[in-house]
């Protein structure tokens, strides 16, 4: 009897907003392109001790010759691997371990007071810092662990957000780029996910928030896709799909935190998207309202009647 053969793309087809994905860097992302550099700035990276933090963002950002890089992450071990890998890529970038629970509000707030005195302002915030409980349904999941899934992400998303604005103050004398993680979650049901998917969701909305509150600062929503992390491999259903290298988040990150990007501010993109695409398509993402989360449907329909008014 024969099978169907796994199509490894079909989730991200199935995704894509451009007509072209990527699943590794390509030219257009590249960290060391003289548009893309980072010199004289600094960048603030949440979950830095591994995965994506590591790999992705830190090397993508020491590429771009970011002037310092702050690893934040819970385990000063792991950082401290971390470290070494940036100054492998570049020994010019300073760097800055801080061990610490983001949801520790006293924590972030010490680590603000410290990165402002040791660097001066930072420019760039990856909220990369993330959890996933084990993928119970709500009858059976562990209660504790549901909400550390939305502790970790989103109060500390919100706690390294509200010290960042602290720091920079509404309007920043420079270009000020606030990058938070979301996920392919957030577009759909994942079984088991009733924690997960509905955090990465929040995160997108609190970005929207971000980009109204502050026009000034560059907020978005990034969906690194696939990613074989630790995280990734414990989703059991998406074995066989794990095929994005943590590099092409990195770029993109700096691609996002390089000239003008106002245009995806307050939105969702995925690092599998094509970006050449995405600025050509400019006018029609802002003219549409694209890449936003919201209630869609067929509202304010003519002649409404309204009943009920007590007197």
């Amino acid at each position: 009897m024969s099978t169907l053969a796994l199509d490894v793309d079909d989730e991200l087809k199935a995704f894509s907003f451009t007509s072209k994905a990527h699943r590794d860097v390509y030219p257009a992302i590249d960290p060391c392109l003289a548009g893309h550099s980072q010199a004289g700035k600094v960048i603030i990276i949440t979950g830095a001790s591994r995965g994506i933090g590591k790999l992705g963002f830190a090397a993508s950002f020491a590429r771009a010759n970011a002037a310092a890089i702050v690893l934040i992450g819970r385990s000063a071990g792991d950082l401290a691997e971390t470290e070494k890998l940036v100054n492998s890529i570049n020994p010019e970038t300073k760097v800055l371990l801080i061990s610490l629970d983001v949801t520790n509000a006293a924590g972030v707030t010490k680590a603000f007071e410290d990165i402002v005195a040791r660097f001066g302002v930072p420019h760039v915030l990856i909220n990369n810092a993330g959890y996933i409980n084990p993928l119970d349904p709500i009858a059976d999941v562990d209660v504790d662990l549901w909400w550390r899934t939305q502790e970790v992400n989103v109060k500390g998303t919100f706690l390294m957000t509200n010290a960042f604005l602290k720091a920079t103050g509404n309007t920043p004398s420079t270009p000020t780029t606030i990058v938070n993680l979301t996920s392919m979650a957030a577009q759909g049901l994942p079984p088991g996910m009733s924690s997960y998917s509905p955090a990465k969701i929040a995160i997108c909305r609190f970005t929207d928030y971000l980009a109204t509150e502050n026009p000034n600062i560059t907020s978005v929503s990034l969906d690194p896709g696939l990613v074989p992390t630790d995280m990734g491999h414990s989703v059991p259903y998406l074995a066989g799909y794990l095929h994005d290298t943590p590099e092409l988040s990195g770029c993109v990150a700096v691609w996002l935190a390089s000239g003008d990007k106002a245009f995806l501010s307050g939105r969702y993109i995925a690092a599998n998207w094509n970006v050449e695409e995405l600025e050509a398509r400019k006018k029609e993402i802002k003219d549409g309202d694209f890449l936003t989360f919201g209630l869609r449907g067929k509202f304010g329909i003519p002649g409404v009647v309204v009943e009920g008014h007590r007197k």
